[in-house]
């Protein structure tokens, strides 16, 4: 997503003798060339005899074809990390890598270029971090998605720490007035949110505290796995969460969410019992 450092100690052995870069074929251009025309052509045959737009409007002079807008998640890239893997050199985590900044998309091609066995060995969250963020004191939006289709901004917060292994902790200022979701007990002022995020987790508990340190409880998200992106931190909510109450009570909650997102086609029933394993696992750890 968003240099790896050192491309080569990271991906794999570089030789600069040998490129396995290989530009786009003229005949793929050429095909993309006459999609083009092909489609140039519709659009002029539709509005060859169209009435003007003040005499037909609201009127649709062509359809066009259909668009779907697909979120991909972490698994996701990786399935189609495979998939290129079987025609072409691919880099473990090329679709990740590519889907975080530009330039990371323009290191990952380098890599594949001149590295030897770039598919070898595993993601390098490490390396990716480092070049490209977050970094400590940077500001990061969690992207809190939903099965349907929504998302969330649940608002910006601060990195106050990075580990190698892909954790992230998030520091946010929270607006009082309010109330904490399932934990209840309303937002004072001076209270702040501390979530703690690892690449590739199915999970991430927060934390709320008072601005003397007091803990007003815990609350643990269960979600697809957890993608750390230089300015967004990006998951899909699978409605089941655990909570802890400051006196050690722990519970789970939103589960009738959780079936009704499976009746309603939005979490398969696959997932769903996934979700419900991942949550009997936070339970037992809390």
């Amino acid at each position: 997503m968003r240099s790896h450092g050192r491309p080569g100690r990271t991906a794999g052995r570089c030789s600069t003798r040998r490129s396995r870069f290989r530009p786009r074929s003229r005949r793929s251009s050429a095909g993309t060339i006459e999609r083009l025309s092909e489609r140039a052509a519709d659009l002029d045959a539709a509005l060859a005899d169209a009435d003007p737009p003040a005499d037909a409007a609201p009127a649709v002079y062509w359809p066009g074809e259909r668009s779907v807008y697909c979120w991909f998640g972490r698994d996701s890239r990786f399935a189609l990390d495979g998939r290129r893997r079987a025609a072409t050199t691919t880099m473990a985590g090329h679709h990740r890598i590519k889907a975080a900044d530009e330039r990371a998309s323009s290191g990952v091609d380098f890599v594949e270029a001149v590295c030897d066995s770039p598919d070898e060995g595993e993601f390098p969250f490490d390396a990716v971090t480092r070049q490209f963020g977050p970094a400590e004191g940077d500001s990061v939006s969690i992207g809190h998605g939903k099965p349907d289709g929504r998302c969330y901004d649940l608002g910006p917060g601060e990195v106050t720490g990075r580990s190698t292994n892909g954790q992230v902790t998030v520091r946010r200022e929270l607006t009082p007035g309010g109330t904490y979701d399932a934990l209840g007990g309303e937002i004072q002022p001076g209270d702040v949110a501390i979530t703690k995020v690892r690449e590739g987790r199915w999970w991430y508990p927060t934390v709320y505290r008072g601005e003397d340190g007091e803990t007003r409880g815990t609350y643990v998200n269960v979600c697809t796995p957890v993608e750390v992106f230089p300015r967004t931190v990006r998951y899909v909510d699978l409605h089941v969460d655990v909570i802890k109450q400051p006196d050690g009570t722990v519970e789970r909650v939103d589960a009738d969410e959780l079936a009704a997102a499976v009746d309603a086609g939005d979490i398969s029933p696959a997932l769903a019992e996934k979700a419900r394993d991942v949550a009997t696992a936070v339970e037992n750890a809390l």
